[in-house]
């Protein structure tokens, strides 16, 4: 329960830094939404990484390359899954961009990002 609890507050801050990153892109710099969306999502995937391996998964000894090559996978995946749902809900359903991110990223993280951050990058052998 205690890795659970570390990893959906790991999530929440690298969240708060993909957010932040894609308004200030948006908003500051006029990027297209989607663009500043996959921007956000890598920054928020660096800072997620990087808070998992040092405190959510600190017990975990693997080699750092080995995880970061898994992360990235699950990365590719997550921002997929993120920027498709957010085109549909943009497009389709004409949701506000940063009512679509949030409601698409929590779906995403929820059913997919957990599982496969425990089980696949940062296994605890």
């Amino acid at each position: 329960m205690q890795t659970f609890l570390k990893v959906q507050a790991t999530s929440l801050i690298a969240t708060g830094i993909d957010f932040l990153t894609t308004i200030l892109c948006v908003q500051l710099w006029q990027i297209w939404y989607l663009s500043a969306s996959v921007t956000g999502a890598v920054v928020g995937g660096l800072a997620s990484f990087i808070i998992s391996k040092k405190w959510a998964f600190a017990g975990n000894n693997q080699p750092v390359a080995s995880q970061f090559s898994r992360f990235v996978l699950v990365w590719l995946g997550n921002a997929a899954a993120n920027a498709a749902g957010l085109y549909v809900a943009t497009h389709f359903l004409d949701i506000q961009y940063l009512l679509a991110k949030t409601a698409v990223g929590i779906l995403v993280g929820v059913s997919y990002n957990y599982f496969l951050q425990k089980d696949f990058v940062f296994t605890m052998s």
